[in-house]
């Protein structure tokens, strides 16, 4: 009797492992992929600029920022790399500077080759340069993802 309990203990315990094993890779390959196909996702090289929102499409694409410099930023640019040829309009306040905390829009990007629904961005970027306290600084926004 002595045996055929340490036999069944051992079969559980062996195959049960396996199972727990098998349930876990299948969970993380399940987690993984499915952040694979979030979208686009656009972040900031500097702290100063923060990506508040994005809006990437087969057609066009815009950003909008934060200013957290703490400062006024005053007259910026954007020129793009990557898949981005370049940004055709920064949308900012009259005098083209951005209060601190305020939010500005990159809008009406064009794209280096046409996209079609489904398919990668990778490292698509867009240099915001200003100037701060008279100084020139540059914050690159990667953009990667599915559109």
């Amino acid at each position: 009797m002595d045996m055929k309990g340490q036999s069944a203990l051992e079969y559980l315990m062996t195959y049960g492992w396996a199972l727990i094993v098998i349930a876990i890779v299948i969970g993380v390959l399940i987690f993984v992929t499915s952040g694979a196909t979030g979208g686009v996702v656009c972040q900031s090289s500097s702290t100063g600029i923060i990506v508040e929102t994005q809006s990437i499409t087969t057609t066009t694409a815009g950003v909008v920022l934060r200013n957290a410099t703490g400062q006024t930023l005053d007259q910026q640019d954007v020129t793009g790399g990557g898949s981005f040829l370049t940004a055709l309009a920064v949308d900012l306040t009259a005098d083209a500077n951005a209060a601190k905390n305020a939010t500005f829009v990159v809008d009406n990007v064009v794209y280096d080759d046409a996209l079609v629904s489904g398919a990668t961005l990778q490292n698509a970027t867009l240099a915001v340069n200003y100037n701060i306290s008279g100084l020139a600084a540059t914050a690159t926004i990667t953009c990667s993802g599915t559109v």
